[in-house]
């Protein structure tokens, strides 16, 4: 796993858009995978302004969503779906529907909506790049600790810890226990990983991340033998030996 350190959360954003805009010229049908939640949102505030300076197009790439809260959909304000459409799809030049697969947590059987995406990648070769946050307790989706690691997209029970910080993204509570979500096997065979975390509250994930063996209590470190780049900024890197 490479590890980069960048000075603040703007230029992490940087770094990452730069390597999406990369990949998109050299394999303009990528499938790329995008995070819902905070974490991207500077990083696809860069990217919306490259598209729209003509700098990316994005007119033959390939989009797929990372995970959903079970139960939502677009019209509740901090779902996965509606933060990135409202964000990033609605606002990109010449992409259609037909580009994008995102869960649809209100599905009447979610085992075929897991299927569905499923589908969607395995017809495209699999994930070309994938933007990850890292969850406090080191969760990437809703991969949360001990997941099993050998399952495609599936419903995850959420953990305590994913419980109790959800309401950042809500305006009202929420009696949400279930996610959706691309599973490890599929997170594991993308050709591309870019771990992002920034900010004081990521400082204990981002050092257990760097320092421990690949372990199923802390998904994220699963991801280190893969071509994973790690980019956070100096706060979040401040835990970590030189």
């Amino acid at each position: 796993m490479k590890l980069i350190i960048n000075e603040n959360e703007q230029l992490v954003a940087e770094t990452v858009s730069r390597r999406i805009i990369e990949l998109v010229k050299e394999k303009p049908a990528s499938l790329i995978c995008i995070a819902g939640g905070d974490t991207p949102l500077l990083t696809i505030e860069a990217l919306i302004k490259a598209n729209q300076a003509g700098e990316v197009d994005f007119s033959n790439t390939q989009f797929v969503g990372l995970d959903e809260w079970v139960g939502l959909g677009r019209e509740t304000k901090g779902s996965c779906i509606q933060t990135l459409y409202d964000a990033f799809f609605d606002r990109l030049k010449n992409v259609s529907s037909e580009q994008i697969c995102f869960f649809d947590g209100k599905a009447t059987s979610l085992t075929d909506e897991c299927a569905r995406v499923d589908k969607f990648i395995d017809e495209r070769g699999g994930i070309d790049f994938i933007l990850l946050g890292i969850g406090l307790n080191g969760h990437i989706g809703f991969n949360e600790p001990f997941v099993p690691v050998d399952v495609n997209c599936h419903v995850v029970e959420l953990d305590d810890v994913t419980k109790r910080v959800m309401s950042k993204y809500f305006d009202t509570d929420l009696p949400l226990t279930h996610g959706i979500s691309l599973g490890m096997q599929q997170i594991l065979a993308a050709k591309e990983i870019f771990l992002v975390a920034t900010g004081e509250k990521k400082i204990d994930i981002v050092k257990q991340v760097v320092e421990k063996e690949p372990t199923v209590a802390i998904p994220a470190t699963l991801v280190k033998d893969s071509n994973t780049t790690l980019v956070v900024d100096k706060i979040a890197a401040s835990g970590v030996e030189a």
